[in-house]
């Protein structure tokens, strides 16, 4: 059986353009049908020439797809090799060259019969988009349609374009292919099979390319090295991306992302790359625009004049794009919302707005309810959601009525889904029984806490480091100053878990910090917790109670002092601290949730009073 080919069921219908149930009606219907040869009982295989032969005698037989027929030759030679180390042996081999890879001859003359008679490229593409096609449900690719918008927008017609996640090449291949011009090609990518697959993708389009194996983010082939424009649709919700061995990188300049946010580090080693005023077009998931452990460098590459437009497209998907700072950047920033129309609309609405945005004199018209420009200082808000829905106003175009019914639904629907994110809790009163206390000062001399004060300047400067002070903690948001390496050479820095405090006050504020790197401003302390005995949610959450005020004041004035180690929290172990620290966390949860509905709130009776004072919408009539 190895050097015969093997089909599925599905593999049949798709080879002679029948439907899946009309082999599974013949597989029960007549019993000559061939027998399995293995497989599983949900997904046979049977010998792809016994089918053949009885399709024949059957009088069933209709001409299959010469593309289709390659694609089962190569899945029954290819052995333990990988497909995709086979594809690109095979783009070597229509490139007159050996990669050292064997492949099977009765494959390779398939492959230049078909090269003969429809060309090398058609041959490759076939067979990478059956490879796509066979791997759908494990692998994500960047489709053609977002390639070719990626390339629209990204406009180049000549210099070096770099892809630091490349695949096998589609976005390169886009870019190269949009004009024809003299682009040149550099990528990386982790998987070695679509490192050459792109290498061969790209030459078979005579294509200069340079593509190394490696991981971008920990082994970066092009260290240095700055090119004219940077496209990317990286990996999403990578966790073990680098973030320890990364911490203190140089790419960081926009600050040290999150573990959680591996999207906002691509984003960084891609304008990390770029010459100045050069082009990033990042493809994103549209949680990066509003995660609250990204704000801070969010609002960074905003202040910067980094981030140039947030693009919503249907999927829904978003497109970034960047410029690296060079010149005085103009102080707004594009969004654009086409979620809800098909894809053609929305990719002519992208190019179109970015095209005119991005043009020397800038002057994009904004398009109620789907594009807008947005003062920069709009976007630096507490949460900075760069969501383009949320950031689009009521309209007050003449379908302003439809418009405002469309706030009152949105609005009803944010409201209805707050009761579901209260955590679920025991009522009957009896968790409270039997708790043995501690106080923050035992868990400092044991080593379960180590309590740091800020020693911070007075009057910091510069702009090299975001500094989180005493307002940024009390409004529960991202470091919103800077200071220079200098002043901040002996400071105390924000780590990952660490609880942040003001040290004055009448009331106490613990937050469990998210600006990782951040250092630590006048006004505040911090406790780091040992994460094998202590969660920090778990802690914050039972210094934020009324209790602990009270218990951390030492006297009542307009300039009391804090004493966090005054404070008390039950002793309990660590499994049901965590219970503890979900309830916590989805407090917090919740609270954003209110925040958010309350602005939403805000927005739509302020558009329904203009909606009634302008007579575009009425009193119900009885």
């Amino acid at each position: 059986m190895s050097n015969e080919a093997a089909v599925t069921a599905a593999d049949i219908a798709r080879l002679f353009g029948l439907s899946r149930a009309t082999v599974s009606n013949w597989r029960r219907r007549y019993e000559d049908f061939p027998e399995p040869v293995g497989g599983t009982p949900n997904s046979p295989l049977f010998l792809l020439a016994e089918v053949e032969q009885w399709l024949r005698d059957q009088g069933k037989l209709m001409p299959s797809s010469p593309w289709e027929r390659l694609w089962q030759l190569l899945e029954a030679h290819r052995g333990d090799q990988e497909a995709a180390d086979v594809l690109a042996a095979i783009g070597s081999f229509l490139l007159r060259r050996s990669d050292g890879r064997p492949v099977a001859p009765a494959v390779l003359n398939q492959v230049a019969t078909l090269a003969n008679e429809h060309g090398a490229l058609a041959v490759e593409e076939a067979l990478w988009e059956r490879f796509v096609q066979a791997n759908a449900r494990w692998m994500a690719v960047t489709t053609p349609d977002m390639a070719r918008l990626v390339a629209e927008l990204t406009g180049l017609s000549s210099g070096t374009v770099l892809d630091p996640a490349c695949g096998a090449g589609t976005l390169l291949a886009a870019v190269a292919g949009r004009t024809g011009g003299p682009v040149r090609c550099v990528g990386q990518e982790l998987d070695p099979g679509l490192a050459s697959l792109a290498q061969v993708r790209l030459e078979l389009r005579n294509v200069p390319a340079e593509v190394h194996a490696a991981d971008s983010l920990l082994h970066d082939a092009y260290r240095g090295r700055l090119v004219d424009a940077v496209v990317c649709d990286p990996p999403v919700g990578e966790r073990q991306w680098g973030h320890e061995e990364l911490l203190h990188d140089e790419r960081w300049e926009y600050g040290i992302p999150p573990r959680m946010e591996s999207e906002l580090a691509w984003v960084q080693h891609a304008l990390a790359h770029v010459k100045p005023g050069g082009l990033v077009t990042m493809v994103m998931p549209p949680s990066v625009a509003s995660r609250r452990s990204g704000r801070r460098i969010r609002a960074e590459l905003l202040r910067r004049g980094a981030l140039r437009a947030v693009l919503a497209l249907p999927g829904p998907v978003h497109l970034w794009m960047l410029r690296k700072p060079g010149q005085p950047a103009d102080p707004h920033v594009l969004v654009l919302e086409t979620t809800t129309t098909d894809w053609d609309q929305a990719a002519a609405r992208a190019v179109a707005a970015w095209r005119a945005f991005d043009a020397p004199d800038g002057t994009a018209e904004d398009e109620p309810g789907v594009s807008r420009m947005i003062p920069v200082l709009d976007l630096l808000g507490e949460e900075v959601d760069l969501t383009p829905a949320r950031n689009l106003p009521i309209s007050a175009a003449p379908d302003t009525a439809e418009k405002l019914l469309a706030g009152h639904r949105e609005l009803a629907a944010r409201l209805s889904a707050l009761p579901p994110l209260l955590p679920a809790l025991d009522w009957t009163g009896q968790a409270g029984r039997h708790r043995v206390m501690t106080t923050i000062a035992e868990l400092i001399k044991t080593g379960a806490l180590t309590l740091f004060t800020s020693d911070a300047p007075a009057t910091p400067a510069g702009d090299a480091l975001p500094l989180l002070d005493l307002a940024d903690v009390l409004a529960d948001r991202p470091a919103s100053r800077r200071i220079s390496r200098d002043l901040a050479a002996s400071t105390v820095r924000v780590q990952p878990g660490d609880v942040v405090m003001p040290t004055a006050g009448h009331k106490l504020v613990a937050r469990v910090a998210n600006d990782t790197g951040a250092v630590l401003g006048r006004g505040l302390c911090l406790l780091r917790p040992n994460p094998d005995v202590l969660d920090s949610w778990y802690l914050a959450g039972f210094l934020n109670g009324s209790a602990n005020s009270r218990q951390a004041g030492t006297h009542v004035s307009t300039a009391a002092r804090l004493d966090v180690r005054r404070c008390e929290i039950p002793r309990m172990p660590l499994a049901e601290q965590r219970g503890y620290a979900a309830v916590f966390s989805a407090l917090g949860t919740f609270g954003t949730a209110v925040g958010r509905a309350g602005a939403l709130a805000e927005r739509v009776i302020q558009a329904t009073v203009d909606g009634l004072v302008d007579g575009l919408v009425a009193p119900e009539r009885n």
